[in-house]
């Protein structure tokens, strides 16, 4: 009998919630649409000292680093890529989700190719284009 009682006072409360809340509107409905073929990259220009190295070596370098901080989980979300060295500069393309820890891990590529070499984060962009002209490429 008294379950009986407790389940009428539940299913009526429940109905006067869910009247309240489709009198007020206060739950949205909104059909998200999912983007495909959308891009979204950030490009990291970084500087080498004391001298450069080819992309190869770069990018193989710095993917160990991320593998080393991140793990292969982090490595495949943030999915670093050299794509240009110019003089003492580079510009590295990853993914949105997973740039700051290509960021963070640039400082643990100690060496290349058995020389020393010290790699420093300069300014993250969202174009490629910016990306360029920061490193004095029009």
């Amino acid at each position: 009998m008294i379950q009986i009682l407790i389940d009428i006072v539940f299913l009526i409360w429940l109905s006067l919630l869910t009247f309240y809340v489709f009198k007020t509107r206060i739950l949205y409905f909104k059909k998200i649409k999912a983007r495909k073929n959308v891009k979204v990259k950030r490009y990291i220009v970084f500087e080498m000292v004391p001298s450069t190295f080819s992309q190869s070596d770069l990018e193989n370098a710095i993917r160990s680093a991320v593998k080393d901080l991140g793990g292969k989980v982090w490595l495949e979300i943030s999915n670093p890529r050299v794509i240009l060295v110019y003089q003492n500069y580079g510009i590295i393309s990853a993914t949105r989700a997973g740039y700051k820890i290509v960021i963070a891990s640039l400082p643990l590529v100690k060496n290349i190719n058995g020389k020393e070499v010290l790699l420093i984060p300069r300014r993250t962009t969202g174009s490629l284009k910016k990306a360029k002209r920061l490193i004095g490429i029009r």
